[in-house]
């Protein structure tokens, strides 16, 4: 029972790290990147440590890659110059940290997440001043997913 509500909770809270950590406001509460820049890693790393130890600090690495973004004004950006080679990039080294658990873990967390960061839609409204973009439920419930995953398919004999 314990690994289940650890699990759900670890899902959803990478997904509102995610969707949280893009707005400006919530309402009136001024909100910052930093919830998802390391709120999602914190909460990977906290969820994942009973199942793999110290393996888990694999997932450290998405503060460096969620820290840099990739909007229009990111420095990625800039390098690529093309909306969709960003996110194409940005998901390939958001995927990263899953080939330090093995590489079957690594290839599927990077077709999953190309795909979650193809996904361009619009607003399923507000909550508390707080856009719903499906966007990013599509890309951040993917990443929470994977973790999740990751977790609850780990083999003990390795």
């Amino acid at each position: 029972m314990f690994k289940l509500i650890k699990n759900i909770f670890s899902g959803i809270g990478i997904l509102l790290s995610g969707m949280i950590g893009g707005q400006g406001r919530i309402g009136n509460i001024k909100t910052g990147k930093g919830i998802r820049r390391f709120g999602i890693p914190f909460i990977a790393i906290f969820t994942s440590f009973t199942n793999w130890g110290w393996r888990s600090l694999c997932y450290l690495p998405m503060i460096g890659v969620l820290s840099m973004g990739y909007g229009v004004n990111s420095w990625l950006m800039g390098i690529c110059g093309i909306e969709w080679v960003v996110r194409f990039v940005y998901a390939i080294l958001l995927s990263l940290p899953f080939y330090g658990f093995s590489w079957k873990r690594g290839l599927i967390a990077s077709f999953s997440l190309i795909i979650a960061f193809a996904v361009r839609a619009g607003s399923a409204g507000q909550v508390w001043g707080m856009d719903i973009l499906i966007e990013d439920i599509c890309r951040y419930g993917a990443l929470g997913t994977l973790v999740v995953l990751n977790n609850v398919t780990r083999k003990r004999n390795f």
